[in-house]
């Protein structure tokens, strides 16, 4: 594994434990035939990853979690970009981040649920990444009720879930976050076709949906704050994903070019690819080094962890399509055939670019932080 920088002990031993156990059950051809079965969902490698505790690995011990950091949870995260993973690790952590957020009867009744894996999960997150069209949802109460109505589209591992979150607006303007079955009356939810065949993407569209008033975990400050907290969070475990994936790509392509010949020499010994190589390298490292920091601020609630969670989102998401699609240039005609993993790596950064917010949503968070620093 290619890596500059040390991480302790303990991280080192969970990555090591995660990068094998994905090694072992998501290789290339496995990878390969569940794509190919139009899914893009492993219930193996789900329930291989519960059982190691890694969905929810950074949730606190008495809501049944493994009482660990987010920086845990990043390097899983980075784990499954670098096996091109097909698994729930994402809307899994959505959820358990807006759960754990959350003191409501409802959400402490489902945490411990969604992190043993045993219930899929994800959250509705409109209205956050500054989306427009007509993605949204609205509340009102009717007889102690809530009823729901609305739509939102591109809701990562939505299909197969039995549980979504779902953040509305109620008839005051504020926000809130509700629990919803997938399939109580009035809830349709349908597969969306992206770029990306290793992710599961869904359109949620909910219709006069009524739900009870305890199923409603966060409302006004709370569930801004709760939004706030997870797009952090997620932006951050898409960045981590990248990174693995500028990763493994290195190592194939070094790989690759120490193997295959031009003129009888391997190609890795040409001064133009060992460049590309070394700019591959320093983009990973530099992405790594942010991802770290990110990640650490994010732990200790610091002030900038915003602003360095959209530095490393835009930069690690960047560095991946970057590396990937030199990865694909140097492994010639081979790495754009179907049966080689290249181009999956490359499908799967571009994707990443524009999950939990594009390029231009995080440099516009980043150019706000620093203008009010100036203030």
């Amino acid at each position: 594994m290619t890596t500059i920088l040390s991480i302790d002990p303990e991280l080192s031993a969970l990555r090591e434990m995660v990068w094998d156990l994905l090694a072992q059950r998501s290789p290339a051809a496995h990878v390969h035939r569940i794509v190919d079965g139009g899914t893009a969902q492993d219930p193996d490698l789900d329930a291989a990853l519960a059982e190691l505790g890694m969905f929810g690995v950074d949730v606190p011990e008495d809501l049944g979690g493994g009482g660990g950091t987010f920086t845990h949870l990043r390097q899983v995260a980075e784990g499954c970009g670098w096996a091109a993973g097909t698994t729930r690790i994402l809307g899994t952590a959505a959820t358990t981040g807006v759960l754990a957020a959350s003191d409501s009867p409802a959400a402490r009744a489902l945490i411990g649920s969604v992190a043993d894996g045993s219930v899929a999960a994800t959250v509705a997150l409109t209205g956050v990444f500054g989306r427009g069209g007509s993605d949204g949802f609205d509340a009102r109460e009717d007889g102690g009720d809530i009823v729901l109505d609305g739509r939102a589209s591109h809701i990562i591992d939505l299909p197969g879930a039995a549980v979504v979150v779902v953040r509305a607006t109620d008839s005051a303007g504020q926000s809130l976050f509700a629990i919803v079955p997938t399939d109580v009356a009035g809830s349709t939810v349908a597969r969306q076709e992206v770029l990306d065949l290793t992710r599961s993407i869904g359109r949620l569209e909910l219709s006069a949906v009524r739900i009870g008033a305890d199923a409603v975990i966060a409302r006004g400050d709370a569930a801004d704050a709760a939004a706030e907290a997870v797009a952090q969070r997620m932006s951050l475990l898409v960045a981590a994903d990248s990174l693995g994936i500028a990763t493994r790509v290195l190592e194939l392509t070094t790989a690759y070019a120490t193997q295959r010949e031009q003129f009888d020499r391997a190609i890795g010994s040409f001064q133009a690819v060992k460049h590309q190589a070394a700019d591959m390298l320093v983009r990973t490292e530099m992405a790594r080094a942010l991802v770290d920091e990110a990640s650490t601020a994010v732990d200790e609630s610091r002030p900038d962890a915003a602003q360095l969670t959209s530095m490393a989102k835009d930069l690690a998401c960047s560095a991946a399509t970057w590396v990937a699609g030199r990865g694909m240039q140097l492994h010639g005609g081979i790495g754009y055939t179907w049966e080689h993993e290249m181009h999956i790596y490359f499908k799967r950064a571009q994707l990443a670019e524009q999950l939990f917010g594009d390029r231009r949503w995080h440099r516009r968070r980043i150019t706000d932080a620093l203008r009010a620093g100036r203030r």
